[in-house]
């Protein structure tokens, strides 16, 4: 059965002309033509939170900037990334990210993935005006079988939460309490009790959720990736297996992309299979 096409627009992004679908959102577009439009909140396979306030960018014709997460793609549009003033946003909203941040990245399983480390490298403001102490949080609490949540790393992106309300559709995790006190959690530290769990540390842009299985195992700056199909069961999840070459071991198997099948998840029984796959086993 055939589909009507969507309709393609023109709009230009930095001076660079690009066709897109009507009433596509904005943030992706621009990622998808490689603009370095920073962002922790907005993940393609979930919904809109426009929380984290850092994918700023100005339009031509509008009275202010706008966080493209919440903008739609239309005929004629000229977007800017990279104005003195989206950066002077950017360079803010990660210092109010980073006021009640813990700086222990050299001890965090998420360094070398952790999008707070690769935006202050890149929009950081280097000398901090904040003088007040940091809020501190609760470390290292178990909350299910196969994660650990630091919740005074969290940025209260709410990734995780609108995973499990709407992925899962089980709604165990959400954000207690109000203000600078706010953290996510589960209700009195129950335990996640589904078979996707795992897909909460994938999309978690700090290092608030982690895997037990993998943590303080592996630096990743030390693994390769490969594309591989998970063995796990007949529906054929394509993944990314992370090994060491040096050592010829495998460390995870995480999701790879592809709408047909398994969209951007996975189970957390597939991504165990990666153990089948060790020297010892063969």
């Amino acid at each position: 059965m055939s589909t009507n096409p969507k309709e393609k627009v023109k709009i230009t992004v930095d001076g660079k002309e690009v066709l897109a679908d009507k009433g596509e959102n904005l943030l992706k577009v621009l990622l998808e033509n490689k603009a370095a439009v920073p962002h922790y909140c907005y993940h393609p396979g979930l919904s809109i939170a426009g929380a984290c306030r850092m994918c700023f960018v100005e339009v031509e014709g509008q009275p202010r900037p706008l966080i493209s997460c919440n903008a739609t793609v239309a005929e004629g549009m000229r977007v800017k990334t990279t104005t003195e003033k989206v950066k002077e946003i950017q360079k803010w909203n990660l210092a109010f990210h980073l006021i009640n941040h813990p700086l222990d990245c050299p001890i965090c399983d998420q360094a070398g993935e952790c999008g707070l480390q690769n935006y202050y490298m890149k929009y950081g403001k280097y000398n901090s005006d904040m003088q007040e102490n940091k809020v501190l949080k609760r470390k290292v609490i178990s909350i299910g079988a196969h994660v650990m949540l630091d919740t005074e790393r969290c940025i209260l992106c709410s990734r995780c939460v609108r995973f499990f309300d709407e992925v899962s559709k089980t709604g165990e995790m959400a954000i207690f309490n109000r203000g600078d006190r706010s953290e996510i959690g589960t209700y009195q530290d129950k335990a996640l009790n589904n078979n996707y769990t795992l897909n909460s540390v994938d999309i978690c842009p700090v290092g608030a959720l982690t895997s037990k299985d993998f943590r303080f195992k592996k630096r990743v700056w030390f693994l390769k990736d490969a594309d591989s199909i998970c063995p796990g069961c007949s529906t054929g999840c394509n993944v990314t297996v992370s090994f060491d070459p040096i050592e010829k071991r495998t460390y995870r198997m995480r999701p790879r992309l592809n709408e047909d099948v398994n969209g951007y998840w996975m189970c957390d029984y597939g991504r165990m299979r990666y153990k089948q796959t060790q020297p010892e086993n063969f």
